[in-house]
């Protein structure tokens, strides 16, 4: 009896040695599974300095948002309206002049509707052209347009030109209580919002591109206009904010830079969700996610600070959502397609914000899917994890 129950302990040791080690080596697969699914297509080959976030790895190319052949279309910036249509703010310009159109005198921002996040949008109106600005002499091209609610109003950001043969540009702001308009320009400045500074001493003074690609938010009673400025050089960029008491300023610019990128970033758009701020920019070099064009998804406690240690991946490349790898040879070796980045890398980052909560992604690409010959912005269902 006692060798019958010492032999019985010994087995029922092994065999709980044995259920262990298949316990560890299954967790181990599982690991080994959810590291090869950690990083994206354009990530093949390179090492992330950043980790990608669940939105990344998770979203779902719809298809266009905008084309139109007679157009190209690049900046992008949804809103749901209070007649529960999506209402999308975005630059375009006429396709005969090509992708430097944008800089123009025909560059106008343009109001389009859908009935559903996914589209299709439809051309409503143009809000601003060159011909709309006050002084159009010092004042064209409108472009990077960003719309907001707030306060009961709706706040429409956009950039201009400001000196010929130079792409040199300030942010402007236009307000209106109903969305489809009238609209006006804010503030005593013609609606001149944000510039660099005159100060010597100040890190935007005589910025190399201006003070542009701006970002609208409302914390605690202030109003800020997150905006790119920097010296010497436009790779040297970096985003400060605007500051003001009442929404149509004036603005005072911060003291110093609020992102502590290495190398040249632009495009930003604000958000905030489960108490936290939140900034898409994109990384046009790579050398700030480790992969050329994908979009940095930044976020700040305070929304007055934001570090690439707290930062993740935000979104690929378009191409790491579409087709396959023939297909995406075939798309590069089309006659006639638009390519302003054989990558694919995607510009103007737009969330769509249903509920206090990203739903929908936004964004121009240097591709165009079907093989067209002028750009088009796209949309995203994502799936939203409170950053992560």
């Amino acid at each position: 009896m006692n060798l019958l129950l010492s032999n019985s302990k010994r087995i029922s040791s092994s065999l709980s040695r044995y259920a262990l080690a298949l316990v560890v080596m299954l967790f181990a697969i599982a690991q080994l599974k959810a590291q090869t699914i950690s990083i994206l297509p354009s990530a093949k080959g390179k090492k992330p300095k950043l980790a990608y976030s669940n939105m990344a790895l998770t979203a779902k190319l719809i298809g266009p948002a905008i084309s139109d052949p007679d157009w190209y279309n690049w900046c992008v910036s949804p809103i749901q309206g209070k007649d529960g249509k999506i209402h999308i703010f975005g630059s375009r310009w006429p396709a005969k002049e090509g992708m430097s159109g944008w800089m123009g005198q025909n560059a106008e921002i343009a109001h389009f509707i859908a009935d559903k996040p996914e589209g299709p949008f439809k051309y409503v109106s143009t809000v601003l052209k060159t011909s709309d600005f006050p002084h159009p002499d010092k004042m064209w091209a409108p472009h990077n347009s960003r719309i907001s609610y707030v306060d009961g109003k709706y706040v429409l950001l956009y950039i201009f030109q400001t000196q010929k043969g130079k792409a040199v540009m300030y942010t402007g702001m236009m307000i209106a209580d109903n969305i489809n308009g009238p609209w006006r320009f804010a503030g005593q400045k013609d609606g001149l919002m944000v510039e660099n500074s005159k100060d010597p001493k100040h890190w935007t003074y005589n910025g190399a591109i201006g003070a542009d690609n701006p970002a609208f938010t409302k914390i605690g009673s202030k109003y800020y206009i997150y905006f790119k400025s920097g010296m010497p050089t436009q790779r040297t960029a970096k985003y400060g904010y605007a500051v003001a008491d009442h929404l149509e300023g004036p603005y005072t610019l911060s003291d110093q830079p609020i992102t502590d990128n290495i190398d040249y970033i632009e495009d930003a758009v604000a958000f905030t969700a489960n108490k936290k701020h939140y900034l898409l920019t994109t990384d046009n070099h790579g050398t700030n996610t480790g992969v050329f064009g994908n979009i940095i998804l930044w976020q700040s406690k305070t929304g007055l600070d934001f570090k690439l240690a707290d930062a993740k991946i935000g979104m690929g490349t378009i191409l790491d959502y579409w087709g396959t790898e023939k297909d995406h040879q075939k798309l590069l070796t089309t006659p006639g397609h638009f390519e302003y980045s054989s990558s694919g890398k995607m510009e103007r980052p737009a969330v769509l914000m249903i509920n206090g909560k990203p739903k929908y992604f936004y964004a121009s690409a240097g591709l165009n899917l079907s093989g067209g010959a002028n750009a088009e912005t796209y949309v995203f269902k994502i799936d939203w994890k409170d950053g992560k």
